[in-house]
C-alpha cells in the first residue's frame, strides 16, 4: 500500500471541509487497499481476549438480547498494516491541509455494528477527551464496508462546528437542537474516507440490514500537543476496561460517563445499571396526583410483587410498569414517531405503556389490567384513585365486546390483574425505609436479559 505518498486536496476541498465541518473523499483506498482493509479489520475482530493483550475489545447486547463485539479499540501499535495507514504520510498529508499543521494518531477504533446492532446517539466529540488535555482534533472514518441508512452510516448536521451546540446531562446533544437541524447523510462505500472535526453534530443509527458493517474511526491530535496516544488508553484501561477485564463488584460508571456515553456499547450488567440509574434519577418527581415520587409507588408496586410470591419476570414488570413516564419527555419523540408509523396510535395520545415497552422492549400491562377490570367489576372504577380514573377514561375506557373476550383468554390474565392491583395499591406514604431500593433489582434485571429470548 502506498501510504508514503502524499495526497493534495484542491482549494474547493479544503474550503468546502472548513464551511460545512466534514469532507468525503472518494476512492482515498484502491479496490485492492480496500481488500487489505477489509482483511485487517477481520483479524481485530479475532483477536485473542487476554488479560494482558494491549488491544481493547467492548462487548453491547443487540436486538436479540445477545452480548455480540461491538468495537476494538487500541491496535495500531500492534499491526502493522493498520500502523502504516493511520500514521503513514498519505494520510498525514490530508490532515495536515485541512488542520494547517502536523497532527499525530490520538486513539484508534473500530465500529463493527453488527446486523441488529444499535446505534449512537446524536453529539461531538469537543467534549470527550478533555480529562486528557483540551485538545483541538481531526477524526477519519474509513470505510471497511458500505455505509447507509439502512446499516447505520453517519449523518451530519453541516456547519454545526460553527454553532453552539446544546448537551444535555448525558452529554448528548439536547433533542430539541436535534430536531430543529437538518441531518445529513453521508453514505460512503468501501475505501471512501470522512474527514471532521471536534464540533461537528454527528449521529448513526442502528444496523437494520442483515449483514455486518465494519468501520474504521481514527482520531487525530495536533503535533504541537505533544503524544498522547498511550496516555489516552492508559486513563480508558483503568476507568472503562474492555469488557472481558472487568471485575465483578467494581462499578465502572465514571468510564461509563466519560467513554460510553450516547453508545450501545453496555454489556447486560451495564444496561441493568444504567435503567437503576434512570429511575432514581428521572422518578424523583411526583406521582400525579398523588403524594409520594413516581419512583416510590414503582418500589412499592415492586415490593408487593415480591411478598406476593411474583415470578421474577413479574417482579420486574412491577417495578418497571410506568417508566414511559419516567424517562424524560424529550427522550421520548422518536420512540413515539416509531409507536404512530408502527400502529393506529396517535402520536400525541401515545400511552406512556406504549412508550415504555418500546423502551424497555417489552410490554407493559398496566392500562390494560386497569380497562378489563372495570369491565368485569364495576365497583373497581369507584375505588381507583382520581389520577387513576383520568388516566383510564384517557385510554379509551373498559373493555367492550371482542376486547374483553380476547383478554380472557390470554394466559397471562391472572399475573396482569395482579400487577394492576399492586400499581394501584402502591401509593403509601411514609414507607420508604421499609421498601427495597432500585439497585436491589439489578440482578433480577441481569438474569431477565441474559435468559434466552423466545
Amino acid at each position: 500500500m502506498e501510504h508514503d505518498a502524499e495526497f493534495p486536496l484542491d482549494a474547493s476541498q479544503i474550503q468546502f471541509f472548513h464551511d460545512r465541518g466534514y469532507l468525503l473523499i472518494r476512492n482515498f483506498l484502491s479496490t485492492s487497499e480496500s481488500a487489505h482493509l477489509q482483511q485487517w479489520a477481520q483479524e481485530v475482530h479475532d483477536l485473542p481476549r487476554t488479560e494482558d493483550a494491549p488491544w481493547m475489545p467492548y462487548e453491547e447486547v443487540n436486538a436479540a438480547g445477545k452480548k455480540v463485539l461491538c468495537r476494538t479499540e487500541n491496535f495500531a501499535n500492534t499491526h502493522a498494516g493498520f500502523n502504516a495507514l493511520l500514521r503513514g504520510s498519505r494520510t498525514a498529508s490530508v490532515l495536515e491541509q485541512l488542520a494547517g499543521e502536523k497532527m499525530l494518531l490520538f486513539k484508534e477504533k473500530i465500529n463493527y455494528k453488527l446486523a441488529g446492532s444499535g446505534g449512537f446517539d446524536p453529539h461531538i466529540d469537543a467534549n470527550a477527551y478533555t480529562h486528557v488535555k483540551n485538545i483541538k482534533h481531526l477524526t477519519i472514518l474509513a470505510a471497511v464496508d458500505e455505509m447507509n441508512g439502512e446499516n447505520g452510516g453517519l449523518d451530519v448536521v453541516e456547519g454545526s462546528h460553527r454553532e453552539h451546540v446544546p448537551l444535555g446531562s448525558d452529554r448528548c446533544i439536547e433533542p430539541s437542537w436535534v430536531e430543529s437541524h437538518t441531518w445529513v447523510p453521508c453514505n460512503l462505500q468501501p475505501g471512501d474516507i470522512l474527514l471532521f472535526g471536534s464540533y461537528l453534530a454527528h449521529r448513526s443509527g442502528p444496523n437494520q440490514s442483515t449483514k455486518d458493517r465494519k468501520a474504521i474511526y481514527a482520531t487525530y491530535n495536533s503535533a504541537s500537543e505533544g503524544e498522547l496516544h498511550d496516555k489516552y488508553y492508559q486513563d480508558r484501561r483503568e476507568l472503562w476496561p474492555a469488557t472481558h477485564l472487568r471485575k465483578d463488584g467494581v462499578s465502572y460508571e465514571e468510564g461509563r460517563e466519560r467513554y460510553a456515553y450516547g453508545s450501545p456499547m453496555l454489556t447486560i450488567e451495564g444496561k441493568a445499571q444504567s435503567l437503576v440509574a434512570v429511575l432514581e434519577k428521572y422518578g424523583q418527581s411526583d406521582y400525579i396526583g398523588e403524594s409520594i415520587s413516581q419512583l416510590e409507588h414503582c418500589l412499592q408496586a415492586a415490593h408487593q410483587a415480591q411478598l406476593a410470591g411474583g415470578r421474577d419476570e413479574l417482579v420486574l414488570a412491577a417495578l418497571l410498569h410506568d417508566i414511559g413516564q419516567i424517562i424524560p419527555l424529550e427522550a421520548t419523540k422518536e420512540l413515539r414517531m416509531n409507536i404512530s408509523r408502527d400502529s393506529a396510535e396517535n402520536v400525541g395520545r401515545i400511552g406512556h405503556e406504549s412508550i415504555g415497552a418500546q423502551y424497555l422492549r417489552s410490554i407493559g400491562f398496566s392500562e390494560t389490567v386497569c380497562q378489563y377490570l372495570t369491565a368485569v367489576n364495576k365497583s373497581y372504577f369507584d375505588s381507583l384513585s382520581s389520577a387513576s380514573q383520568k388516566s383510564l377514561k384517557f385510554q379509551g375506557g373498559p373493555f367492550k365486546g371482542e376486547e374483553f373476550d380476547a383478554f380472557e383468554r390470554d394466559p397471562l390474565r391472572d399475573e396482569m390483574v395482579s400487577l394492576r392491583l399492586w400499581d394501584d395499591a402502591a401509593k403509601a406514604v411514609g414507607i420508604e425505609a421499609s421498601t427495597p431500593r432500585a439497585g436491589s433489582y439489578q440482578d433480577l434485571m441481569v438474569a431477565h436479559l441474559s435468559s434466552p429470548k423466545n
